[in-house]
């Protein structure tokens, strides 16, 4: 066998090397499940890294870009970087709290021009601990809501 052979094969033996690895990578991915408030939920998409608000109480009972009626009192939030009907994983990377919401209103553009990326109601936001500050550094990724077994 020439240096030449032999160099290729050890080449081909790394990329199917590789190949395993990033397919184990993507199981992996592929069955993250969380579970919140008894629900459960698979992560889907990009992480997104940002700030993120609550909403004032004035927006109480008024109605949302998707036509729901806001309350504080309920997991929703507001975005401008995700599809209007969708749940999302918003985490608190200082305490690791989170909360999943569904997004069913628009921000502000001006928030958005601020690096917000979503704007939670104050249920969420004091489950993830932002409350005292107003504003926090959160991780937001898309996720789908599994089917009931």
């Amino acid at each position: 066998m020439t240096i030449t052979s032999k160099y290729i094969l050890i080449v081909l033996f790394c990329l199917s090397v590789i190949q395993v690895q990033a397919k184990q990578i993507d199981a992996v991915i592929d069955t993250t499940i969380l579970t919140f408030k008894e629900e459960e939920y698979k992560l889907v998409g990009a992480e997104i890294v940002g700030i993120a608000s609550y909403y004032s109480s004035k927006f109480e009972g008024r109605k949302t870009a998707s036509g729901a009626i806001f309350s504080q009192q309920k997991y929703t939030a507001a975005s401008n970087n995700f599809p209007l009907g969708i749940y999302v994983r918003v985490t608190n990377p200082k305490n690791n709290q989170f909360v999943i919401v569904k997004i069913n209103d628009r921000m502000a553009v001006s928030m958005s021009k601020k690096g917000r990326i979503v704007d939670l109601s104050r249920l969420a936001a004091k489950e993830i601990g932002i409350i005292e500050q107003g504003i926090g550094k959160v991780l937001v990724q898309k996720v789908e809501k599994m089917a009931n077994k």
